[in-house]
């Protein structure tokens, strides 16, 4: 769009964008009363912290020079990242299912008693790879929707997990470059840990029924038995399964610690090998990644009617 006469819609990815850009995105609205103002936010974690109200789909913004009304699509208010097979997540970068798909394949291969023998001679007992996060301000809640904040519980999660072979890497637990100024994070976080790892941190920065991100499936390709905190109502129990990996969401207080990480049952592993095979087939059918982003750009199309 060449001329913002010509626009109808304005839209910004965070909250914090209108507390920079809130005067002249009022002048903007002023100037053409037409124009409409949308947060389109892919980001639970962001909106839990950073906005007053996550939970509102119609709110309004008090800048300096005046206040104007925007509209919310977030997970929440949306059914936009309501995910059919796929996760919103993983449609964002096609490197993240093809780094999968090779490994999923040869998973999918291996047996429940396979799977056993890997879990009892893994080289590591547990990975935590992320960013470690204290503070009440990175714990918001918001119980009425079932959204509450897990970046300080898996930090200190994988601080209570004692012993030789805990790995915890990223910003806060070890020194060096941030993992995102590799020219690949995630390839090198598959490369590093294929097939090495009891158990793998996949708790999400913030629980929210609908988000599901990498995590949980970045652990079933290098064969890692996955840690997850989800309710009855989260969206992984319909994408994934609600058997043959670790789900902490009744037992987060006080904080488990590594005692909770006990030796893999064998039916535990005939779980996680059906999931394996049923992973292998959900990304080799092509069909599955093409209808999930028509999904997702009709109902993106959809909700941007409704503003009008």
């Amino acid at each position: 769009m060449d001329n913002l006469q010509d626009a109808q819609i304005l839209t910004v990815s965070h909250h914090k964008d209108f507390e920079l850009f809130g005067d002249r995105i009022f002048e903007f609205v002023k100037q053409y009363p037409t124009l409409k103002v949308v947060l389109l936010s892919e980001e639970p974690f962001w909106d839990s912290v950073w906005m007053p109200n996550p939970l509102a789909r119609t709110q309004s913004f008090k800048a300096s020079s005046g206040e104007f009304p925007f509209t919310v699509i977030n997970h929440h208010t949306s059914p936009v990242f309501s995910a059919t097979k796929i996760p919103y997540f993983l449609l964002t970068d096609p490197r993240y299912i093809a780094g999968y798909q090779p490994r999923l394949d040869r998973n999918a291969g291996m047996t429940a008693a396979q799977w056993h023998s890997h879990f009892q001679h893994a080289q590591i007992d547990a990975a935590f790879i992320g960013i470690r996060r204290t503070g009440r301000l990175l714990s918001p809640a918001f119980p009425q929707a079932d959204l509450f904040a897990l970046s300080v519980f898996r930090s200190e999660f994988a601080a209570g997990c004692r012993g030789d072979r805990i790995v915890r890497e990223g910003q806060g637990w070890t020194n060096g470059p941030k993992r995102q100024d590799l020219s690949d994070w995630h390839a090198d976080k598959l490369s590093r840990f294929d097939l090495q790892c009891r158990y793998l941190s996949a708790f999400e920065n913030t629980h929210q029924p609908d988000y599901v991100s990498e995590k949980i499936f970045d652990a079933f390709a290098v064969g890692a038995m996955p840690l997850y905190s989800a309710s009855p109502a989260h969206a992984v129990h319909r994408l994934v399964g609600s058997r043959g990996w670790v789900n902490y969401y009744d037992q987060m207080t006080p904080v488990p610690s590594m005692d909770a990480l006990e030796p893999v049952s064998l039916q535990t592993c005939g779980d996680y090998a059906a999931i394996q095979s049923q992973l292998a087939q959900l990304f080799a059918e092509k069909g599955n990644v093409e209808r999930e982003y028509e999904r997702l750009c009709s109902s993106l199309v959809q909700e941007l009617k409704t503003v009008f």
